[in-house]
């Protein structure tokens, strides 16, 4: 059974970097973000990811875990060098990420829990502080 891709209701349409190795998983997660209404730059490497980071304002980081070169964590550190108060989501497959991972990142996700539950996870994050 397919799930569908729905935008979050009242969520605040974020400026999104993602950034994964992988260019099929990257493809596939923009058009998944771009289609809840999200605009979306993409990075093939925690480096483009962070001279992207340099030059532009995003509200959201959603990053791959595994990367060659610099991983997601230190890309996630790095983000946070630059913007602090940037929210970040880590993705992975791995059932379980080193303790640094939380200290660092807001939110982690499974790659395989489905577009919805990432797009759930995005609209939590860009909630206003109550």
């Amino acid at each position: 059974m397919k799930e569908s891709v729905q935008a979050p209701i009242a969520a605040k349409m974020a400026k999104i970097l993602c950034i994964d190795d992988e260019s099929t998983a990257l493809n596939i997660r923009k058009r998944v973000l771009e289609t809840a209404g999200h605009q979306v730059q993409t990075a093939r490497s925690g480096e483009a990811g962070i001279r992207l980071l340099r030059s532009d304002s995003f509200d959201l980081v959603l990053l791959d875990y595994w990367m060659p070169g610099m991983n997601g964590i230190a890309t996630a550190r790095q983000v946070k060098r630059i913007n602090p108060s940037v929210p970040m989501i880590i993705l992975s497959g791995l059932s379980q990420l080193p303790d640094e991972t939380m200290g660092v990142v807001d939110r982690w996700v499974l790659k395989d829990a489905g577009p919805q539950f990432l797009l759930n996870s995005i609209k939590d994050l860009l909630k206003p502080a109550s």
